[in-house]
């Protein structure tokens, strides 16, 4: 652990601004930055704008900018044969293919950045997923002829299909403002996955080969990958911040996720930090939460660069008004680089039980207090 934490110090040494245009977001230390001045927030996470109707998608972002939530968090993918597709499995031509459809495919995410850019709100894209929502990585694993989950981390075949999508969608113009992705200031970063994991969900195992250090690699291959071809936006993993912590207890602290989210913050071009808080779903108690909040926090203190805690949420709504509260105090305090809580609901009846409406009596509590609070920091 001394020797761990050494090695920790030396690398914040290194840490260097982040530096782009004011009106990309960067970091300096351990503050995400809008030019010379601090970007602390409050956001919110909205998975499902790639299928939602335009007057949703409207809804939603002038519900955010009212809320003072200048950050959402949403999904940049969408494989398999549903109506709406960004990416499918071509039998014929043995690779993927990709739809730019601006009613079926990714033209739809045209509409959502202009939108977010009219409310003032800067968008996080999540590039592909670790279980089997909307496809995921077992839908290359399955169709490029992979046996293990983890072969999309090192099957290079996978690897090569997962950056021509990353590429395309970096170098993709906007129909409606004429602006390429890769120099749009409304997209806040890229995130290469939502919560990586060795093991997924949709029938293909882990490889007894799989750990930390071949999820590390695939990051920094994906990450300085996306820094080749797109130098304005930051890049993050979307990871759930599990730790690798040898002779620990808890599954995510021993490593035996297959992550290392200090060894991952620590790589050259991940600009920021993320981790989650699920505890009623992870079967830990609040005080297990708070302390897994803590950690973080510590960790970034310790690696110098930003860390958001990108999704939290409760599925009892009784437990909200006590625990959202505690934890964003925590953040607010701190110094915690900013939050996105799951989620903002719109429309309200289709959304999951973490969700929270905006016309809920509880909203201004559990979300409007807090960001309020965190744009005053700026």
């Amino acid at each position: 652990m001394v020797k761990f934490l050494s090695l920790i110090a030396s690398v914040a040494l290194l840490v260097i601004p982040t530096l782009v245009s004011s009106a990309f977001v960067g970091t300096d230390g351990t503050k995400f930055t809008q030019g010379s001045d601090p970007f602390y927030f409050a956001g919110t996470n909205a998975y499902y704008l790639m299928t939602s109707s335009q007057a949703d998608v409207d809804t939603l972002f002038s519900e955010a900018n009212k809320a003072q939530l200048p950050v959402v968090r949403t999904w940049m993918y969408n494989l398999g044969t549903d109506d709406v597709w960004f990416q499918q499995w071509d039998p014929e031509a043995k690779a993927m293919k990709i739809n730019d459809d601006v009613k079926t495919g990714l033209g739809r995410m045209d509409y959502v950045l202009q939108q977010a850019a009219k409310n003032n709100i800067k968008l996080i894209l999540t590039l592909t997923n670790n279980w089997g929502d909307y496809g995921g990585m077992d839908y290359y694993v399955k169709n490029l002829g992979g046996k293990n989950h983890d072969d999309f981390y090192t099957n290079e075949k996978m690897i090569g299909s997962f950056k021509a999508y990353i590429e395309h969608v970096a170098n993709r113009t906007n129909t409606l403002t004429g602006t390429k992705y890769s120099d749009d200031e409304t997209i806040f970063a890229w995130e290469i996955a939502n919560e990586p994991r060795c093991s997924g969900s949709e029938g293909f195992p882990a490889s007894d080969n799989c750990n930390s250090k071949v999820t590390t690699a695939w990051i920094d291959n994906i990450s300085s990958f996306i820094k080749s071809i797109d130098s304005n936006h930051l890049v993050a993993v979307g990871d759930e911040g599990f730790f690798n912590r040898p002779g620990q207890t808890d599954f995510e602290y021993n490593g035996d996720s297959g992550m290392d989210f200090e060894a991952t913050l620590a790589l050259k071009n991940i600009d920021f930090g993320t981790f989650h808080i699920y505890t009623e779903d992870w079967g830990h108690n609040v005080e297990w939460g708070t302390q897994y909040l803590k950690d973080h926090i510590q960790a970034q203190k310790d690696i110098g660069k930003p860390v958001l805690l990108e999704e939290y949420g409760m599925e009892t709504p009784a437990e909200r008004k006590t625990v959202f509260p505690e934890w964003q105090k925590l953040v607010e305090t701190e110094n915690l680089a900013g939050d996105t809580f799951w989620q903002i609901a719109v429309p309200c009846a289709e959304m999951d039980n973490f969700a929270i409406c905006p016309d809920d009596v509880d909203f201004s509590t559990l979300v409007g207090d807090h960001a309020a609070k965190m744009a005053a920091k700026n």
